[in-house]
């Protein structure tokens, strides 16, 4: 099975069960008007998983799911929701994909209209017969417009529906399905439907057979499938793991960086390649990846490649990093009691640095960087870096800003 192991849905599936169940006597005769809220939950083995309640609203602040997700240490997200605003769902789903999260609908706990939408950005979809829900949006945002303005917004909406699909590996064609039936009414998708149009990654035929033959072969390690012995994925919840780097750019403050025979900045130099030279990475080892350009392998510090496989996509641009923590908990400490705005980044070698937020190009160093040394505004141990090794922002804010 792919991400989620089939011990996880079971496991997982009987615990949402419960929580629609026990939701359900609080929340369905409110649900439909009351707004999101989070709560985490824990399965028999330890890990965290957080149920979604409530109605997506424009004015939703986001910023408190992220943080949930992070103090949590959840990787997996469920829903109890009757839809809501369009924009704030896909935004939703946005950033779960973002957070590399994966969601699981169960029948008892629905997720329909908007909420489906947020749904699909898990990383790794998997539902229940009847546990998702679609329709045509009711475009009540269109009230008091004239004809042409109204057309105009829900042909907008309906663009930007099936762009979102696409972007998350959806059939898009589950939109002209969902058209079918009014905002007054909801189609639940069956199982053949939900694998037809990739809104689950994972089938419920999937786990069923896979429970099957568990049951009857307990005594068996697991097979060598590579849907199956994802049961044996590391435990660190996604926001924390490292992506595998595969390829990258050089990126060196010097303008061009050194190819080594060996992981020892003194071994012999094969070649130099200036920044924006294309490599392939080979290996990540230590502090260092075995790379290939054109027909040359050798070794390159990771401080001087950009890693396509990074969230952090500001190549060309350099942070201002004042500390690099171990773990994440100082280093989280250290960014919110800055008066300053900080963000905290998750490193290649799994530590945690804490730049100033935001990107810089031109003169950093004499139109920023000094003055605020200069002013003991940061502590003299700050550098300015291109933050090669950062792998995705997860505290305290998300870097959208950026300086010139």
């Amino acid at each position: 099975m792919a991400a989620i192991g089939g011990w996880l849905v079971k496991e997982m599936t009987k615990n949402f069960v419960l929580a629609g169940l026990v939701l359900g006597l609080t929340l369905v005769a409110q649900h439909a008007t009351a707004r999101l809220s989070y709560e985490a939950h824990s399965l028999k083995d330890g890990s965290k998983f957080i149920m979604v309640s409530g109605r997506f609203e424009a004015d939703d602040d986001l910023s408190i799911f992220r943080n949930e997700v992070l103090s949590s240490h959840a990787f997996s997200i469920s829903f109890f929701s009757g839809g809501g605003n369009v924009y704030k769902a896909m935004e939703f789903g946005r950033l779960i994909r973002s957070l590399g999260l994966q969601t699981v609908a169960a029948r008892d706990s629905e997720c329909a209209s908007a909420c489906s939408l947020s749904f699909l950005g898990g990383v790794t979809r998997y539902a229940e017969p009847g546990a998702i829900g679609v329709h045509k949006s009711s475009f009540s945002d269109t009230s008091g417009m004239n004809i042409e303005d109204a057309v105009a917004a829900v042909q907008q909406q309906t663009a930007d529906v099936i762009s979102y699909m696409n972007e998350m590996g959806v059939d898009p064609s589950l939109l002209q399905l969902a058209l079918k039936y009014d905002s007054n009414d909801i189609r639940y998708l069956s199982s053949s439907e939900m694998t037809q149009f990739r809104v689950t990654t994972v089938s419920f035929q999937e786990v069923h057979e896979s429970e099957v033959k568990s049951s009857s072969d307990k005594a068996q390690a697991p097979v060598a499938d590579g849907r199956i012995t994802s049961k044996t994925l590391s435990k660190k919840p996604p926001l924390l793991q490292v992506p595998v780097p595969k390829n990258g750019i050089v990126q060196d403050d010097s303008g061009s960086a050194l190819l080594k025979a060996g992981r020892d900045i003194r071994s012999k130099t094969i070649a130099a390649f200036a920044n924006g030279s294309e490599l392939q990475i080979i290996k990540s080892t230590g502090d260092w990846y075995r790379v290939l350009i054109g027909k040359k392998a050798g070794y390159m510090p990771q401080t001087s490649v950009w890693v396509r496989e990074f969230e952090e996509k500001q190549l060309g641009r350099r942070y201002i990093e004042i500390t690099t923590e171990k773990s994440l908990e100082p280093a989280m400490v250290f960014a919110k009691q800055s008066f300053i705005p900080m963000a905290v980044h998750l490193t290649a070698q799994g530590s945690y640095a804490v730049t100033i937020v935001g990107t810089y190009e031109g003169d950093v160093n004499s139109l920023v960087f000094q003055p605020l040394i200069n002013t003991k505004s940061i502590p003299p141990t700050a550098f300015v870096t291109y933050g090669n090794n950062y792998v995705r922002e997860i505290c305290c804010r998300a870097s959208i800003m950026t300086a010139e």
